[in-house]
């Protein structure tokens, strides 16, 4: 068997529901205090707003990456972003893998077992924040949004049911800079990605969000 659930790694917005022991196990943190889905409902539209305006004008994004999963599995590494549509997670040793999206389609590749899988970027989580022009007022179902002094939480799923699955975005309750995201897989699997040391709108390589093998064959 596949030691990553690929599919549902997908669903998960990282696909990453990682079966390794090779990454580090990482202890189970406690539950945070329960809040209500909007604490803020007068200011619901308004906060949603500034939140699309402040993603819209990141136009790219390179640093590190932390992913845990809910079977308490770890891996991290360098992450590249640039909107719409393209993303590069470049996974640290023992890691073999390398994610990429080219803004059509995301690429899993495994160095180690020599495989890759693809799904339409559409069909996941990612294209809610990846889009090129971001409106969760209206492009979302919004499932919750709560502001406290740590974080502006904001859970969105697709409203027409055809991607599965939640994401949930953590913002700097300051500036609004993007921290961290949770995707669940609607089957009780999390993916928790935390981002720092986030360089924005600098000039990415194209390179970096194409799969060069796929290149090399088509030369030939």
């Amino acid at each position: 068997m596949n030691r990553f659930l690929f599919k549902s790694a997908m669903l998960t917005a990282l696909g990453l529901a990682l079966l390794s022991p090779a990454f580090a196990q990482q202890p189970q943190t406690s539950q945070p205090v329960a809040l209500p889905a909007f604490t803020h409902l007068e200011t619901a539209q308004a906060d949603l707003d500034k939140i699309s305006a402040t993603l819209n004008s990141t136009q790219s994004f390179s640093g590190r990456f932390a992913q845990y999963a809910s079977d308490g599995s770890f891996a991290q590494g360098q992450i590249y972003l640039k909107r719409p549509g393209k993303v590069r997670f470049e996974y640290d040793a023992p890691a073999p893998l390398l994610l990429i999206s080219d803004g059509v389609t995301l690429t899993q590749i495994d160095r180690e077992l020599e495989t890759k899988d693809k799904v339409p970027l559409k069909s996941t989580p990612l294209a809610f924040f990846l889009a090129e022009n971001v409106d969760l007022a209206n492009d979302v179902e919004v499932a919750a949004l709560q502001k406290t002094v740590d974080g502006i939480r904001v859970a969105a799923k697709d409203g027409s049911g055809e991607i599965d699955g939640m994401i949930t975005m953590v913002f700097d309750p300051t500036d609004l800079a993007l921290k961290e995201w949770i995707v669940s897989d609607g089957f009780g699997a999390e993916t928790r990605v935390i981002l720092s040391d986030l360089k924005y709108n600098q000039k990415l390589s194209p390179r970096l969000f194409i799969d060069r093998d796929n290149r090399r064959r088509d030369r030939r």
